[in-house]
């Protein structure tokens, strides 16, 4: 048995059990979010794109048994197609849920938690500078994970989904300035 083969099979048991772990990490986000109160449909083709990237990364482990790389390389390709396929991991677990839930907006694949929540900087600059990012963009500055931007399909879903975490949440709700 040499350090090729021991790496494949590492590289293919990793990431079977990161897909395994799709329903539980599912079931792990829908028991903190409560229930769904606005849905956002989930773009269209995702899950085929989604399906493409975990094959993809196969298709990489499978290179490093067909080729002969140095250890580092073969390390670097394995770790790379297992990263992917947690990517993909997170999108498949995600992909359904978007929406703004009772403690959580899920977009994409990106679940954040109200509790998380700090601050919404761009919310709280004055309307003539909130004239300078896209209206379909929603900045958040979390406690735990800096910033995060969630990108909604147009303007009207995004104050939708303000609406919700606002009436959730009150303590969110950015300061208005009165000058």
């Amino acid at each position: 048995m040499d350090i090729t083969f021991i790496l494949l099979l590492i590289s293919y048991c990793a990431s079977l059990v990161i897909l395994l772990s799709i329903p539980l990490r599912r079931r792990a986000v829908l028991l903190r979010a409560g229930r769904r109160i606005v849905e956002i449909k989930a773009k269209k083709r995702a899950f085929f794109k989604t399906l493409f990237i975990v094959l993809l990364c196969w298709l990489i482990i499978f290179v490093v048994k067909i080729r002969y790389f140095s250890v580092f390389v073969e390390i670097a390709f394995c770790g790379t197609a297992i990263l992917g396929i947690e990517f993909a991991a997170r999108q498949f677990s995600l992909m359904t849920l978007n929406g703004a839930w009772q403690n959580a907006l899920i977009v994409d694949s990106e679940a954040v938690l109200y509790d998380d929540i700090a601050v919404f900087p761009v919310l709280q600059l004055p309307a003539e500078e909130q004239k300078n990012y896209p209206k379909n963009v929603l900045v958040i500055e979390t406690k735990s994970r800096g910033t995060v931007q969630l990108i909604f399909k147009d303007e009207s879903l995004l104050k939708s989904v303000l609406e919700v975490v606002f009436t959730e949440r009150p303590d969110l709700k950015p300061a208005v300035e009165e000058n």
